[in-house]
């Protein structure tokens, strides 16, 4: 009888452990990892307004990625811009290759930056964990701003409690 209960106590505590662990295959830290990028225009070829599709895949054990108010105010503030960038949480830095080295390009107008805002990613239920893909545009009707072949992207997400994932490299993207 009571190695029957031991034996129960210990199946019960090892289908937990289990249990938790599947709900719980990815931290609580965002992580990203590069996919893809692919070109296509805006409109006829004419235009050359040419779009660049940037695709990472990320996991978030916690779900907590997006924004949760979606009506915080836009408005750009130079004199408090750290507070500004608060409501981005995938954060896109643009580079170009330059006498062989990358060089960051920074956007034109600052209060326009390549950043995204992500709306709530939240998933309902009991498991939060978050996993999938991200596919945001980059404009580059107005690139390069060098004579360059080739451009690449770092990325970095930021969930709602603040936890930054690894800044990740694009591979090299070449330019025709």
């Amino acid at each position: 009888m009571r190695f029957t209960k031991i034996l129960i106590l210990a199946s019960l505590s090892l289908f937990l452990i289990i249990a938790c662990e599947q709900n719980q295959k990815f931290g609580d830290v965002p992580s990203l990892s590069w996919r893809k990028a692919s070109f296509r225009y805006l409109g006829d070829t004419a235009d050359n307004r040419r779009v660049i599709d940037l695709t990472v895949y990320f996991t978030d054990g916690d779900g907590d990625i997006g924004r949760e108010d979606e009506n915080s105010s836009d408005t750009c503030d130079l004199d408090n811009y750290e507070r500004f960038l608060e409501r981005y949480d995938l954060f896109i830095y643009y580079y170009e290759q330059v006498n062989g080295e990358f060089r960051e390009i920074n956007p034109q107008d600052s209060c326009l930056p390549f950043h995204n805002i992500l709306p709530n990613l939240t998933p309902t239920g009991q498991n939060k964990t978050l996993e999938g893909e991200i596919t945001t545009p980059f404009d580059y009707a107005n690139f390069p701003v060098f004579n360059t072949d080739s451009i690449r992207f770092e990325f970095l997400l930021i969930d709602r409690a603040g936890h930054e994932s690894s800044r990740i490299i694009g591979k090299p993207i070449a330019i025709d």
